[in-house]
């Protein structure tokens, strides 16, 4: 049993460690490039859901937003919810709805930037389903 535990988070820290490589290429812009404007992405975000029991892999996905897009399924939904925040994951309106009152801690984390700005979000939740209603019912369904 200690030994999965083991596997799972030594998984966890290489699948972080992989999205924390890939975080500059997000919101870092290319030499030369104006800081702002127009063409210049409103918000870019790396999120993660990390399941706190067992060995279940990180899941992670990439934001981006004006224009709307990376690899998350539903990044317009999920853009618009942060532009109604200004960026802030805290100020999204939670999504009434039911969960099951299933024990499967997750911990979920949104980090990079909005308009130039750094952001960071890192929350616990009781399960998957009260993260995703927490923080808006899209921003962390994947």
């Amino acid at each position: 049993m200690s030994t999965s535990r083991f596997t799972g988070g030594r998984a966890a820290r290489l699948a972080l460690a992989a999205a924390a490589a890939l975080a500059p290429l997000l919101w870092t812009p290319p030499a030369g490039a104006a800081p702002s404007g127009p063409s210049a992405p409103g918000g870019s975000y790396i999120l993660t859901v990390q399941p706190e029991l067992g060995s279940s892999p990180v899941r992670a996905v990439t934001l981006t937003c004006g224009p709307d897009g990376g690899t998350h399924a539903y990044a317009a939904t999920a853009c618009d919810q942060l532009r109604r925040a200004a960026g802030r994951v805290e100020r999204i309106p939670e999504d009434p709805g039911m969960c099951t009152r299933e024990h499967a801690p997750v911990r979920v984390t949104a980090t990079g930037t909005w308009n130039g700005r750094h952001r960071h979000f890192a929350q616990t939740y009781s399960n998957h389903c009260t993260a995703v209603r927490a923080t808006g019912g899209s921003l962390f369904a994947f």
